[in-house]
């Protein structure tokens, strides 16, 4: 029998009338400290109840994910860089099976962090020096690895967890260490004063966006003892998916999950507040990730609930609440939560 079928047995309570239990849900997050299992466990507190529980389980990055995604039981959902799809099929990995990875959102870009010793003044600097890139297999690995092939600069790589590499850098024993992640990072937020580490900036150019996002800050506010005040510094994104195993319609994990789309997308606005990951304000839940599938059941929740899915009055009502609050030019992901709030309103659910 395929072991991920091995959950899909008749529960006892069916047989001794007893309360079934709740619907349960795997999803593979990241290293303890990041912010994969950061928005894993915020999604845990905002979604376990009587009826569903959602299980965050720490992994190994994105493409671990992906192989737990497919094979480990009682995993359903993973969080997984986008370059890591990509990845994962020129290398021909899983071959036949990487189709049954779809998403039901993209969630966040990752800021790839490279901090550096005082006396490494540019990417360029870090030409056959050591350089961590976190263990292998991890999203922020093969992410460095692209980039700096990408800029023709070859480090000498090491692969060990992000915080031994932090350690091993403030030691004077690596010249960087490369994170690829949602900011802030507590890693690096606390990190001691007076070191004299700091961040490289990593401009981008043609060749880099056409797999990764340009034009994103780390600022003082983000991390203050790496950062000078009055300082910003130039960085690339990348994208992350909340990845999900595509179930048949007529098993009770496609139910499951369901449950957990229906769930997750109507109590989306809590995620919004503290003390829940900034990243969370980054999320449009409607954007489209090329290249990728989306969960049936996602997209049906969309097309129900979305901005220009409701009757032309209402659509027209939101129009005219947000020029009377003279909010016309909001991001995707604050129109989504802004949507949401007004449906609430218009409910008479709102405090």
């Amino acid at each position: 029998m395929n072991r991920r079928f091995l959950l899909t047995a008749l529960p006892a309570s069916l047989l001794t009338g007893a309360a079934p239990p709740p619907a349960t849900i795997g999803i593979m997050g990241g290293e303890i400290d990041g912010t994969f299992m950061r928005v894993a466990t915020d999604l845990t507190s905002v979604m376990n109840s009587d009826t569903l529980r959602v299980v965050p389980i720490v992994g190994k990055g994105s493409l671990q994910n992906i192989g737990d995604l497919l094979h480990l039981p009682g995993v359903d959902l993973a969080l997984v860089a986008t370059d890591a799809l990509v990845y994962a099929r020129e290398a021909k990995m899983y071959p036949g099976e990487l189709s049954k990875i779809q998403y039901i959102c993209k969630l966040y870009d990752q800021d790839v962090h490279v901090c550096a010793r005082a006396d490494i003044k540019a990417l360029a600097d870090l030409e056959g020096k050591p350089v961590n890139i976190d263990v292998e297999g991890a999203g922020t690995n093969l992410t460095a690895r692209t980039v700096f092939a990408t800029l023709g600069i070859k480090p000498d790589f090491r692969s060990e967890e992000p915080t031994i590499g932090q350690d091993k850098l403030r030691r004077g024993e690596l010249a960087a260490n490369v994170y690829a992640a949602g900011k802030p990072i507590r890693l690096f937020v606390n990190a001691p004063a007076g070191t004299g580490l700091h961040f490289l900036p990593i401009p981008s150019n043609e060749v880099l966006e056409r797999n990764y996002l340009p034009g994103g800050l780390l600022t003082h506010a983000d991390y203050p003892t790496l950062i000078p005040e009055d300082e910003t510094v130039e960085t690339i994104g990348v994208g992350v998916a909340l990845a999900v195993f595509a179930w048949a319609p007529n098993t009770q994990r496609y139910r499951n999950l369901a449950l957990f789309v229906d769930t997750f997308f109507t109590k989306f606005p809590e995620l919004l507040k503290p003390p829940h990951h900034p990243k969370w304000h980054d999320v449009n839940l409607a954007a489209a990730q090329p290249g990728w599938t989306r969960f049936q059941p996602a997209a049906d929740w969309l097309a129900r609930h979305g901005p220009g899915s409701e009757p032309g009055s209402l659509q027209a009502g939101f129009d005219k609440f947000l020029a009377e609050k003279g909010v016309q030019n909001l991001t995707p992901a604050q129109r989504q939560a802004t949507w949401q709030y007004f449906q609430d309103r218009m409910r008479g659910t709102t405090r």
